[in-house]
């Protein structure tokens, strides 16, 4: 029997399996988010271990687009489990746009019996949440309006988990760990009413905080959803209890993280990140080699080789996945990438930065950087396939193409009237449209073997993969992980970019002519970096810029690289940040018509240790043809150097 004011312990978890945008597009057409693969398991089961890891056995899925997906891979993963109670409320897709509407659904089902823990289907962690829930009975032991506690993780603002919406401004009471107010920090103004400072005698702002969607509720929250029929997110809920203390005697509490795990998936850029910290194990006891999995042997530097892998003498380097069953061709490199079950990866292929799921087939020579492949893919001989690409499920291309960056590829468009391998047997000229004639260029495309047709974005879901980073080979802006007006990274406002490099162009200059020690040089930028509010890779985008221009001839342009490279050098050092100044080369390049220069710019840069061989030759691969006819001198003194050298060795 419960003692009269012992607060109940929360013991079911409801997870929101539906993520109600398009961030994922194309490849949730056929799939949804929380079924989609990570480091080879499907996210939700990354979410339903983490819960019944911390004793929660009662489990209910909010799920929307594809509920029938979702109710199998329940039955087929979970079905033995006796102990474990798991339903799928599959919701009307033409009623529930939102979370909000997701919760309006819930408050009239009456599956809700007390607290419970309210996550996302994308949620991976391995935070132990007893802690959050004491810290919400203590709450509510001394405020019965306490409504909620939301679980908060200190994450720095540029960390490669923390996306756009979770760039968050906190005013919280420090002595109670209230949430007093709670705004998304893309605002350029922030507005406090005096009153808030006459109500506690102690107020924090904090911008150290991510929301982990992890949120410890109360019985009656998703009705308080159904009082407010225009509340459709989770942010407006919490916004709409906090924002008005007078007419609203509700109160929200946050619960901080110590040094446990906790992100979400909610973009290609989170992705990419997770992945990362699987392998890397940021995320123990969530690893590949789980004791209880038996898959995949742990050898060291992030890498998992399945037992049923076959290596045939192919370069494994640093964070790599082999599922079961795939195959290694000779003389193949792959790092930075997951390789699904099944798969098989023909010799002399280079994967870099990838995700490949399972039953991918990649023909000699190839080379696959900063892409997803989906189940079912194949590439055919050397093809090379560049950052941002995505291939959605069963589509082919190639042979002997170079896929533009950014080249999204789904399956072909069929008549309802005609079958797939009636669409499958069209002439070339007829295939992948839905009218059946295919544009004249889809050949130069995708390939003149290609099954497929181009990804045609209407502008909401456009996504960036860009390897786990913001900018990184992308157009100045117009590759970035931003889908939607809140969805992921975005560069800085044109205002903060423009103030920001006039004062690194200034700061550029004047240490030049006075031959300023360049470590105060870098002071300076990163003070005008914080001023600004600029991230970390539009900072290295805009000093690569001011180098640039302040360098009016190529000698010009040596003599002020050798004084800035001990700057360069500390901004950037691996691959992810010498591309972003590959990248921004050729950008001004093309802009101020100096493409004749950029063989010279690079063999400076090389030359000063500024950037790799083997940053250069990676980029040079995916850049534009115009930018590649000018440095295939310089590319290929490379290549060579890299063979003498790999001889020697």
């Amino acid at each position: 029997m419960r003692m009269p004011n012992q607060e109940e312990i929360p013991r079911q978890a409801v997870i929101v399996a539906d993520s109600f945008n398009s961030r994922f597009k194309p490849i949730t057409l056929d799939k949804p988010r929380c079924l989609l693969p990570l480091a080879n398991k499907p996210l939700l089961d990354y979410t339903i271990s983490h819960l019944v890891d911390n004793g929660f056995w009662d489990l209910i899925l909010l799920s929307c687009s594809h509920a029938d997906q979702i109710d199998e891979h329940i039955k087929e993963t979970y079905g033995g489990d006796r102990r474990l109670t798991i339903r799928n409320m599959a919701l009307n897709s033409e009623n529930c746009e939102s979370l909000g509407d997701a919760m309006r659904e819930l408050s009239v089902d009456g599956v809700i019996r007390g607290p419970f823990v309210l996550v996302t289907g994308d949620l991976v962690s391995n935070m132990d949440i007893r802690s959050a829930m004491e810290a919400h009975q203590s709450n509510r032991a001394r405020d019965k309006d306490a409504i909620m506690t939301v679980i908060l993780k200190k994450v720095m603002p540029g960390h490669p988990t923390r996306g756009q919406e979770d760039d968050l401004v906190v005013c919280v009471d420090p002595e109670t760990n209230q949430l007093l107010r709670y705004q998304n920090a893309n605002s350029k103004r922030f507005e406090y009413e005096l009153e808030l400072f006459n109500l506690h005698d102690c107020v924090d702002f904090r911008y150290d905080l991510m929301n982990t969607y992890v949120i410890i509720c109360e019985a009656h929250v998703p009705t308080r959803f159904g009082d407010h029929f225009d509340i459709q997110d989770m942010e407006s809920f919490i916004k709409g209890i906090t924002g008005d203390e007078e007419l609203c005697t509700e109160t929200i509490y946050m619960h901080t993280l110590g040094h446990s795990y906790a992100a979400r998936v909610c973009n290609l850029w989170t992705y990419h990140s997770v992945a990362h910290d699987i392998m890397g194990r940021w995320v123990y006891p969530v690893v590949p080699d789980r004791p209880s999995q038996d898959q995949y042997i742990y050898r060291g530097d992030g890498v998992y080789l399945s037992h049923s892998a076959k290596n045939y003498k192919a370069q494994i380097e640093k964070n790599v996945i082999v599922g079961p069953e795939s195959t290694l061709g000779r003389e193949s490199t792959v790092s930075d990438s997951v390789i699904g079950t099944k798969c098989e990866i023909k010799s002399g292929c280079v994967i870099r930065n990838s995700h490949i799921w399972d039953e991918v087939t990649i023909e000699r020579n190839c080379t696959i950087d900063g892409a997803v492949l989906c189940s079912g893919v194949t590439v055919k001989e050397g093809t090379v396939i560049t950052p941002d690409c995505i291939l959605s499920y069963d589509t082919t291309v190639g042979p002997n193409i170079t896929l533009k960056r950014g080249t999204r590829v789904t399956a072909p468009v069929r008549s309802p009237h005609r079958t797939e391998s009636e669409c499958s047997n069209d002439s070339e000229e007829t295939r992948c449209s839905e009218d059946g004639n295919s544009p004249p260029s889809t050949h130069e495309v995708l390939g003149v073997d290609h099954w497929g047709q181009v990804y045609e974005s209407d502008g909401e879901d456009r996504v960036g993969y860009c390897c786990g980073i913001r900018r990184v080979l992308g157009d100045r802006g117009d590759v970035l992980l931003s889908d939607s007006s809140d969805s992921t990274p975005v560069p800085s406002e044109p205002d903060q970019e423009v103030g920001f490099y006039g004062e690194v162009l200034d700061s550029f200059k004047a240490g030049y002519l006075i031959r300023k020690d360049v470590d105060g040089v870098l002071i300076e930028v990163n003070a005008s970096k914080h001023a600004y509010n600029v991230s970390v890779w539009d900072q290295l985008i805009h000093v690569t810029r001011a180098l640039l221009e302040m360098s009016g001839s190529v000698a010009q342009f040596r003599s002020h690289a050798e004084y800035f490279a001990p700057l360069f050098i500390k901004l950037a050092g691996d691959r992810q940040t010498e591309t972003v100044i590959l990248e921004e080369v050729a950008t001004w390049a093309v802009e101020m018509e100096r493409v004749d220069d950029v063989q010279s710019i690079l063999h400076s840069l090389y030359d000063l240790d500024v950037l790799d061989e083997g940053s250069i030759l990676a980029w040079s691969r995916g850049c534009e043809e115009d930018i590649k006819e000018r440095i295939e001198r310089f590319v290929t003194w490379l290549e060579e150097a890299d063979e003498e050298s790999s001889e020697d060795d």
